[in-house]
């Protein structure tokens, strides 16, 4: 069993420390293999690092000056960035190696054997290495929204929803001032939080949930509010007018949740096609999704009538925004909210509504009178539930 000073010689030495600890060879803390062997890995991974971004740094970089359309920063930078991430991911694996000494496990992600909470503290002692990747992917922004959805618990749940607050701040920052300063401190805060809860996650086997994330709505529930709002405002000029004598919000809030409850029910017994030429994930990327559009006029019973419905506004939304602005305007990647929501919802809930994108959605039906014959059945479908509904009662 090797001991715990052992094991943080041995992570110790990745932070630039490793060939320092094979110069003191005679040293007694730091003979032992297991640190050797570290230390020679983190000298050699370090060797390279150096060795390379200097190389690129005096002979390379000047080749890649040029800006990337949309993000509006250079080639040059983005390698820089990839280089030290690099070295981040390294050092961290390295941490993480001496602490646990172990090979990698199979990668089961079965979370109900592996996670568990106490109190506020998350407990993942038997966690594998796959498992904790899920921990820390949750909490990058877009990409969290899809890995909390397959992987739910506590950490990804609160972690997209900090991590969804955190990207659209940045997004704002970035469309309104560009790659500027405050950009450039909001990504290395950001950064600077993903090494902390790799960190964590890697070498501790335990993650405090402070209740105040917790407290965070979730997408869902924000849209829900934001629905209820208008149908609240009136009631209260009602009150003023003298029409009603007593309104509450609340009341309205779990009339739309009914609502919501009930507007799949009748959609699932008669969309029940579920074939698609491609895999579904391309129903929410722009413009690979047009090859769905045949699908909304060949098949009557498709069951991704909304998801294919609404993945082709987004690409509208692009398309006007491309016409309007610039095809490589920033104001593009605010689409990455409904595009990783649309996905992160699909496998579970194939008739999601995306907040915004089904409202133009069911707008342009409107517009068009029914012209997108499968939203006009989906309105037929619930009103016949409706009048059904009303009849039992």
């Amino acid at each position: 069993m090797i001991s715990q000073k052992i094991r943080n010689n041995a992570s110790i030495s990745y932070f630039f420390l490793g060939w320092l600890f094979l110069l003191a060879k005679n040293n007694p803390n730091f003979s032992n293999p297991f640190i050797k062997q570290h230390a020679k890995i983190a000298t050699k991974g370090h060797i390279l690092f150096f060795v390379m971004y200097i190389f690129y740094s005096h002979f390379l970089s000047n080749l890649f000056s040029y800006s990337i359309p949309v993000i509006q920063i250079t080639v040059d930078h983005c390698i820089d960035i990839a280089f030290f991430t690099f070295l981040t991911i390294f050092i961290i694996q390295g941490v993480y190696r001496g602490q646990r000494n172990d090979s990698p496990s199979k990668n089961t992600l079965d979370t109900q054997d592996m996670f568990s909470l106490q109190g506020n503290i998350f407990q993942f002692k038997e966690a594998s290495e796959g498992e904790r990747v899920i921990l820390l992917l949750s909490h990058i922004p877009f990409l969290g929204m899809i890995v909390s959805k397959k992987y739910p618990n506590t950490i990804t749940t609160t972690g997209v929803r900090a991590s969804s607050i955190f990207g659209l701040l940045y997004l704002i920052a970035f469309t309104s001032r560009g790659f500027d300063s405050l950009s450039m401190i909001l990504l290395f805060i950001g950064i600077i939080l993903i090494i902390f809860l790799a960190t964590r996650f890697f070498i501790y086997d335990n993650y405090l949930v402070y209740s105040y994330l917790e407290k965070i709505p979730g997408i869902k529930s924000i849209y829900q509010v934001i629905r209820t709002i208008p149908v609240y405002l009136g009631d209260l000029g009602n009150m003023i007018f003298g029409k009603e004598t007593n309104v509450s919000f609340m009341e309205r809030l779990i009339n739309t949740q009914e609502k919501d409850q009930n507007f799949e029910t009748p959609l699932r017994t008669y969309f029940t096609d579920a074939n698609l030429p491609f895999k579904s994930f391309w129903i929410f990327i722009p413009f690979v999704n047009l090859v769905f559009l045949p699908k909304l006029f060949m098949s009557r019973t498709t069951r991704y009538v909304l998801a294919i419905g609404q993945g082709l506004i987004i690409t509208l939304v692009a398309i006007l925004i491309g016409v309007f602005f610039s095809f490589t305007s920033p104001l593009e990647l605010f689409l990455l909210f409904p595009i990783c929501y649309g996905i992160y919802t699909l496998e579970t809930d194939v008739f999601t509504r995306i907040p915004v994108i089904y409202e133009i959605y069911a707008l342009l039906n409107m517009l068009t009178f029914g012209l997108l014959k499968n939203t006009k059945r989906i309105q037929s479908i619930q009103k016949q539930d409706t009048q059904v509904s009303f009849k039992m009662e």
